[in-house]
Formats: C-alpha cells, sequence, structure tokens
C-alpha cells in the first residue's frame, strides 16, 4: 500500500467528512449523543467540509489528507489565524480507526508542521483535545506537545465537554 499525502481540494469533502464522522463515532461515544453519532453526525460534517473546501474556504487554512489506495485514510486541517497569542491552530486531525497506529498521523503532522512552518512568522500552533480522549492525549504528549489550559466547548448539540490546549514548538 502507498500512502500519498496531498493538499485537499473540494473534491474531498466527502471521503473527509465520512472519515471524520467515523472517527468521532469510534472516539466520542459518551461525548456526544449516539443518536447524533449515529444519525446527523455524517450529514453535519459534510456540510461542513463542502463549507470549508467548496464555498467558503477560509484565508490561512490548510487541509491535507492522507490517500491510500485511492481512500481518504487521514487528514489535518490547521488555521494560521487560530486563536491571536496561540500561533496557528491544529483544528482537525483524524485518522480512520483501523489505520491508526500505521505512522499516518506522524506523517500528517510533519506535512503540517512543514507547511506551517514555511508560511513563516510562527514558533509554535497549538490544539484543543478532549479530556476523556486519553489515547490522543497520550501521543500528542509522546510527540512532544505540552499540555496546557482547560476549557469547556460546545459539540454540534449544544452540550459542554472539557477540552486541554495543548502547544509545540515548531
Amino acid at each position: 500500500m502507498t500512502l500519498a499525502i496531498r493538499h485537499a481540494g473540494p473534491d474531498d469533502a466527502a471521503a473527509i467528512a465520512e472519515l471524520h464522522a467515523e472517527s468521532w463515532r469510534s472516539t466520542y461515544r459518551g461525548i456526544f449523543s449516539d443518536a447524533y453519532l449515529d444519525g446527523e453526525a455524517s450529514r453535519e460534517r459534510l456540510e461542513h467540509w463542502r463549507k470549508r473546501l467548496c464555498t467558503s474556504p477560509g484565508p490561512g487554512q490548510g487541509v491535507l489528507v492522507a490517500v491510500e489506495d485511492g481512500a481518504c485514510v487521514g487528514f489535518i486541517c490547521v488555521q494560521l489565524e487560530g486563536e491571536p497569542g496561540w500561533g496557528p491552530l491544529l483544528d482537525n486531525f483524524h485518522v480512520h480507526p483501523l489505520r491508526k497506529g500505521a505512522g499516518i498521523g506522524r506523517r500528517l503532522l510533519q506535512e503540517a508542521s512543514a507547511w506551517v512552518r514555511a508560511a513563516g512568522g510562527h514558533d509554535r500552533w497549538h490544539l484543543w483535545v478532549v479530556e476523556g480522549n486519553t489515547p490522543s492525549r497520550r501521543v500528542y504528549e509522546h510527540l512532544g506537545w505540552e499540555r496546557g489550559e482547560r476549557a469547556l466547548h460546545a459539540n454540534p448539540e449544544g452540550h459542554s465537554y472539557a477540552v486541554l490546549r495543548y502547544t509545540q514548538k515548531l
């Protein structure tokens, strides 16, 4: 199997949306409702990614997709103008649940980091991770991300959940 990482375009919206929904279904049970995850999530994510990639991509947005044998197996989205004072925001980062541990995530992070550095003017970037998502937190910490503040975010249903900010020097 050959893995290719490239910039995503409008034609990738459906595949990214389905992977995003599948990742949420496997990771966020108990944080988002089963009804949302098993019903509305796919449609809502498709609408979200069509907007981001097709109708109104934001300035300073970079979306990379990992493709293996023609299938989307991972993606990462970075917003260069994430939050003032914190540097770019690693806004979304998902690897297909059956492909985790295969190095796809590490490659996506390397490519995204290189893209941010090439954009210039940034010495660090940050992300938010769900506090209860222990496997992802372990990965970020293993890769040198530093845990910071705790906050509450709202899921698509409007319910609050705890998140932790992580930062990493570029």
